[in-house]
């Protein structure tokens, strides 16, 4: 992982100075040399400066693209974040020093960093599942069932890089192994016992053991790690403690002891003054932005219902209970149409509550906010996602978990936030969620008519199909009415 990490950091480097090559030339006077204009003018510091505070983004915002599994989404709105930041402190640093920079090239200089970065991060993804798909990887096998042995073998289909394919279940007797859809395998099921497990490594060429769940014995785990060995077989433990959800896993040895330590992630003080100051700084300009289409459509449902908003109870930070806003749309109303609909659809029925941001109830980003009668049926772990102040989107929504997904699923993702957090994650995550809302208008657009529901001669009609074109990614799930 570091020498990806490094190769990917080398060639944003170099990248720097063709971009800014690039910049300068296409903005160069007719007739100049650009040797000339490189050489002799401020150019050079430039890209030292630049190189510097790149580095230093991608070491500390984990910029190489790989973290969270190649999506282009995710791997635009990370790059598009940190090219915004260095511009940022390029010109601050271009003003503090006086330096004489063509505002042209520097925009210039922007776009063509943020194609490159991106496409570099993309060739690279291209590179590994090329060389995935040419066998050139090591073959493993989950040893346990449930949802974290399927969360397991998602995670490694969706990174390339660990140059590592599932191809066999092996559940405990009397369970059933996990299906998956995809390249991940299944072995058939074979409630086998830990002595016949060899040869069905055998037969499948597997290379890696992970287990996840041990239900065996002691005693048949040492012979199957014994087995393991002999074989040549690498063996892989994933913890079952949902209290690593959110804590900071780190292995120690004590002469030849391994000791997991699991370090409290909280945030402090300061992060949540930080947090505020990000929502506070972003929220009216989203706010501004948004509001014609508040505006207009307050006043659509006002005329229409005589009532513009909703109010709901949901619970905050520490179980806080608050009033939540939304547009007064019905939106598991299979007849919706017009101005509803596409509200519905793109969920922009939650934009009144950036006041809720605004007021200090939500943040911009975080776990979605519940119902009391929700919240008093979670266990002891998923308490824990009331730990930070609720939001508008967040981690497990822009990895589109909705009604259909498990309440363990996003709260998976919840703690995973909390463990992540900065600044740097919130801001990628509105990014990402802008391009999602960007991509389904898009779909909604290109996308037949929907059926309505219409009265003819006394007659009603149904819609022939009441599942909604684009599946919903801005609301927590949950299996109650009372879904977000």
């Amino acid at each position: 992982m570091k020498t990806l990490r490094y190769c990917i950091l080398g060639c944003d480097l170099l990248w720097i100075a063709a971009a800014l090559a690039c910049a300068i030339l296409l903005h160069r006077p007719s007739g100049v040399p650009l040797w000339t204009l490189f050489l002799l003018s401020q150019y050079p510091v430039i890209i030292a400066a630049a190189v510097v505070i790149w580095a230093t983004l991608s070491g500390s915002m984990r910029l190489d693209g790989f973290k969270g599994g190649w999506n282009f989404p995710a791997i635009f709105s990370q790059v598009l974040v940190g090219v915004c930041l260095l511009m940022t402190v390029l010109l601050a640093s271009a003003f503090v020093v006086q330096l004489r920079i063509s505002r042209l090239v520097l925009v210039y200089f922007g776009l063509l960093s943020l194609f490159g970065f991106v496409l570099i991060r993309w060739f690279a993804k291209l590179f590994f599942v090329s060389r995935t798909r040419a066998g050139g990887v090591r073959r493993a096998a989950i040893l346990g069932n449930g949802n974290v042995a399927r969360e397991l073998a998602g995670r490694i289909m969706r990174h390339p890089e660990m140059m590592c394919e599932v191809v066999a279940f092996i559940s405990p007797a009397g369970s059933e192994p996990p299906h998956l859809e995809g390249k991940v395998q299944c072995a058939g099921g074979e409630n086998a016992n830990t002595s016949a497990l060899p040869d069905l490594f055998q037969r499948h060429g597997v290379q890696e053991l992970i287990i996840v769940n041990p239900t065996a014995s002691k005693s048949e785990m040492e012979k199957l790690i014994l087995h393991c060995r002999r074989l040549g077989i690498r063996i892989s433990l994933v913890p079952q403690w949902y209290q690593l959800y959110v804590s900071r896993a780190r292995l120690l040895e004590i002469d030849g002891l391994p000791l997991l330590s699991m370090e409290e992630r909280s945030l402090g003080e300061f992060a949540l003054i930080l947090k505020r100051v990000v929502d506070l700084a972003v929220t009216p300009l989203l706010a501004f932005l948004a509001s014609p289409l508040v505006l207009t459509a307050a006043a659509a449902l006002y005329i229409r219902k005589r009532k513009a908003f909703r109010q709901e109870l949901r619970c905050g930070k520490q179980g806080t209970p608050f009033v939540m806003y939304r547009f007064n749309i019905d939106r598991d109303n299979p007849g919706l149409h017009g101005l509803d609909r596409v509200f519905a659809e793109l969920s922009l029925t939650e934009l009144p509550q950036l006041w809720n941001v605004l007021r200090g109830d939500m943040s911009l980003v975080g776990p979605r906010p519940e119902p009391p009668e929700r919240v008093k049926h979670y266990s002891e772990w998923q308490r824990n996602r009331l730990m930070v102040v609720p939001g508008l989107t967040g981690l497990a929504q822009v990895h589109g978990l909705r009604d259909r997904h498990s309440s363990e699923q996003k709260s998976r993702f919840d703690m995973q936030y909390i463990l992540d957090w900065s600044p740097f994650l919130d801001l990628v995550l509105v990014v990402r969620t802008a391009w999602t809302l960007i991509v389904r208008a898009c779909a909604l657009a290109s996308a037949s008519p929907a059926p309505r529901v219409q009265a003819d001669r006394g007659r009603t009609a149904t819609a022939v199909d009441s599942r909604p074109l684009i599946p919903e990614i801005a609301h927590a799930d949950s299996s109650q009415p009372y879904a977000d």
